[in-house]
């Protein structure tokens, strides 16, 4: 404990140097190291407690369309919409989105829809944002059909490292009441 403290005295003392020369060397030195320990050490240690805890956010929305042509403005179905951010800090890559249900339907609570657009895996920058909507008609007649109003419809999303990550959810009764409003809408 003796040589520390020597050591800091010593140190210190060189900050009021009479020697103009000594005083800029020691802020050069103290500028210096700091500027290492940042740049090698404190910087990647906090990227590597960030990555530690970052996550994928996944959101699912819905988004009311509406039509303009020739005969005039109308509204479609509303669309069911999923928004995968990536926020882990480094690429990932995404499996295609699955839907999940808070019942089973003939065994099975996760369905894939089949992708509409793109390749999946698909990667994602650390950043940026994946967005894919789906038709609220042809999933009622295929999957909320089957489901009580008070059942839940979800999407979960996988990484190609084998990660899952869940969106927020909406009853089926939510969901068909968007579509009433476009339908009352036309």
């Amino acid at each position: 404990m003796q040589t520390i403290t020597t050591f800091w005295n010593w140190y210190i003392s060189l900050f009021s140097d009479t020697d103009n020369k000594v005083r800029i060397a020691a802020w050069a030195a103290t500028v210096t190291t700091l500027s290492f320990l940042i740049t090698i050490i404190f910087i990647p240690l906090i990227k590597k407690i960030k990555l530690k805890f970052a996550k994928v956010k996944v959101e699912a929305g819905m988004s009311h369309q509406i039509v303009s042509s020739i005969m005039g403005t109308t509204t479609a179905p509303p669309l069911l919409t999923i928004t995968v951010t990536n926020l882990t800090g480094s690429p990932i890559y995404i499996n295609n989105p699955s839907l999940t249900t808070s019942t089973k339907i003939n065994g099975n609570d996760t369905f894939v829809v089949p992708k509409t657009t793109g390749m999946f895996p698909k990667k994602l920058e650390d950043g940026e944002v994946f967005k894919q909507d789906y038709d609220t008609v042809s999933l009622n007649n295929q999957l909320l059909s089957t489901l009580s109003d008070k059942d839940k419809v979800g999407f979960k999303i996988t990484t190609t490292a084998g990660k899952k990550y869940k969106s927020n959810t909406f009853t089926k009764k939510h969901i068909l009441g968007h579509m009433q409003v476009s339908r009352s809408m036309r």
